[in-house]
């Protein structure tokens, strides 16, 4: 079989903050006769390379400042048109569409009104996700996809801790309830209203441990206002060592994502990975991520977070049976790096 050569962006760079791409291409790379090399727009431009593959090419227009942002979006546009010129092609994973947080509008429509037309091929990480860009892309429609679901994160973090150590090491008691919000802070994540909703319905001694960096100071002092003098709500509001992680996720009975709006979420599979039940929106491939591992694990509302609701959840989890680890073989990253490799190919032989 002819070899590959694969240009990503990012491959490893962004390994600390999101082992996903780490773990994909080191898994690529283990195929016979294929290279993963991070990206340059030198590298881009050279024609050296089968394939660029694209994982967030819309995240400068989350930049705060216009002609920062214009700058990056034009030479992304001119980078990509002159990498297909020379034979390379471009394969696109959609993990969200659109950024989460867009700053100019009129910059914005230019760069989807050009992107799309680059793209040779596509991948989706749920079905629910290749329908909806499909619908709202219509360039995608023309060209090869592939669903490639995104990959568990059990061989990413050091081994699950035991819950009662976890738990003694956190100052948490052996059978207090908690509730667990882990990973990145966003606007659009709605940890502020997670806090309130945990102080409204809260009953006895359930705990809530809010983990992850804020983006912004706003968001950080909006996070701290509505915890502020509540012993029961825990912050740890700041980047999350891999070593801290699965004590965390040890210590919870129930993973809550209340995001406003959502398609794939990182998070989930991350507390699915050290078999904690997940709280989503059904919103997005939420549904479908239920469907595939089981509702036994992944519990959806609709609307929005209520106190009601999250009483129910917590319910949910402690009465539900389960077995000791989510159904996740289908998500091995070897099994996704060929369908991934599959699809380069297909984008290849047009």
């Amino acid at each position: 079989m002819s070899s590959l050569r694969i240009l990503a962006w990012p491959a490893f760079d962004n390994k600390t903050g999101n082992p996903y791409n780490r773990l994909l291409y080191s898994a690529m790379e283990g195929e016979e006769g294929v290279t993963v090399d991070e990206f340059t727009p030198k590298r881009a431009v050279s024609g050296a390379y089968d394939i660029i593959h694209v994982h967030w090419p819309d995240d400068f227009l989350s930049l705060d400042d216009w002609w920062r942002s214009a700058s990056y979006v034009m030479g992304e546009i001119a980078t990509l048109a002159l990498a297909r010129m020379r034979g390379t092609r471009v394969v696109w994973t959609g993990h969200d569409l659109g950024p989460h947080e867009s700053h100019h509008a009129g910059l914005e429509n230019m760069f989807w009104s050009v992107f799309p037309s680059l793209v040779d091929g596509f991948i989706s990480l749920s079905q629910d996700g290749l329908e909806m860009a499909r619908r709202e892309i219509g360039a995608l429609s023309d060209v090869p996809s592939a669903i490639v679901p995104h990959g568990h994160y059990r061989d990413a973090y050091p081994d699950p801790h035991d819950r009662d150590d976890a738990r003694a090491n956190l100052g948490l008691h052996r059978d207090a309830p908690v509730l667990l919000y882990v990973g990145r802070i966003r606007p659009y994540k709605n940890v502020p209203h997670l806090v309130r909703i945990f102080r409204q319905w809260c009953e006895g001694d359930a705990r809530l441990l809010v983990v992850g960096e804020p983006s912004t100071d706003t968001l950080r002092e909006s996070i701290q206002m509505a915890a502020q003098r509540d012993s029961r709500i825990r912050l740890d509001l700041r980047y999350v060592p891999e070593d801290l992680m699965p004590r965390y996720l040890a210590a919870s009975d129930l993973v809550v994502l209340p995001y406003d709006h959502i398609l794939h979420s990182g998070s989930a599979l991350l507390a699915l990975s050290f078999n904690r039940p997940v709280l989503v929106p059904n919103r997005g491939a939420m549904g479908e991520l239920r469907d595939n591992v089981g509702p036994e694990w992944v519990h959806t509302y609709d609307g929005t977070l209520t106190p009601k609701r999250l009483r129910e959840a917590l319910d949910w989890v402690l009465r539900t049976e389960r077995p000791e680890r989510a159904p996740l073989d289908k998500l091995e990253w070897p099994v996704l790096a060929r369908q991934t490799i599959d699809l380069y190919r297909e984008v290849l032989a047009r």
